[in-house]
C-alpha cells in the first residue's frame, strides 16, 4: 500500500520513499519505523511496541529507538513525530492513501502480508491536542506583575 504526507510518498511493502516523483534514501529501520506510525497515525507507541516491531527477536537498548525517531524528524520535520513523556510516540502529520479505492481493496485483504494496516481516513488535519499559549505566558506574567507593582506605588 501507498501513503501520501506533506510532499512524500511511502510504499509500505517495499519500505520505499519518494518526495515529489524522486526516489528518497532511508535505510530499513527508520523506513520500517516509518511504516509502523503509518499503519496507526493516531496510536501512541511505546518504546517497547517500537522495539518489538522494529528489532523483533534482537537485544537492542531503547537508545536505537532514539537514533530512528531523530532519523525521521530530520527527513520530516521536528514537529512530525511527538514525543508523549512516559508514554511513547505518535505520528503528527496527515495521512492518506495514494491507491485508488478499487486497490484499497486488494491490499486490505492482503494486509497481514505487509509492513503495515490501512490507515484510517483523515479529514485533511491531523487532531492537534490542546497546547498552551506557553509563549505568551511570560510576558503576561511580567505585565501583571509589573502592573501590581505600579498600583503599589501609586
Amino acid at each position: 500500500m501507498k501513503l501520501t504526507f506533506q510532499d512524500f510518498e511511502f510504499d509500505c511493502q517495499n519500505l520505499a520513499l519518494s518526495k515529489q516523483g524522486r526516489k528518497i534514501s532511508i535505510k530499513e529501520k527508520p523506513a520500517t519505523l516509518l511504516g509502523l506510525f503509518l499503519s496507526d497515525p493516531q496510536k501512541i507507541y511505546s518504546k517497547a511496541e517500537i522495539l518489538e516491531h522494529v528489532w523483533p527477536g534482537r537485544t537492542v537498548t531503547e537508545q536505537v529507538v532514539f537514533q530512528n525517531i531523530g532519523h525521521l524528524r530530520a527527513l520530516f520535520g521536528d514537529d512530525a513525530i511527538k514525543t508523549f513523556s512516559k508514554k511513547g510516540y505518535q505520528w503528527q502529520l496527515p495521512v492518506q492513501s495514494a491507491e485508488p479505492i478499487e486497490e484499497l481493496s486488494h491490499h486490505h485483504e492482503t494486509a497481514e502480508q505487509s509492513v503495515s494496516a490501512p490507515v484510517k481516513e483523515h479529514s485533511g488535519q491531523a487532531e492537534q491536542p490542546q497546547r498552551l499559549p506557553w509563549k505568551w505566558l511570560v510576558p503576561l506574567a511580567a505585565l501583571a506583575i509589573g502592573a501590581g507593582v505600579v498600583v503599589m506605588v501609586v
